[in-house]
């Protein structure tokens, strides 16, 4: 059974695209990093493959 999508998962996930950046996305969301890093982490292990290619800028 495929695990269910949630909906937050998703707008945190287009918080990160928007800022390209983990700490301003958590901003923009209002959580953590850490919880945006776990839940980028969560839709990474859901679909098998990296969103986002990660640097020392932020991300991509």
């Amino acid at each position: 059974m495929r695990p269910v999508l949630d909906s937050d998962l998703l707008r945190t996930f287009v918080a990160v695209a928007e800022t390209g950046n983990f700490t301003r996305a958590a901003e923009k969301a209002g959580r953590t990093q850490s919880a945006v890093s776990m839940q980028m982490k969560k839709l990474e292990d859901m679909v098998g493959d990296n969103l986002f290619e990660r640097g020392s800028r932020g991300v991509a």
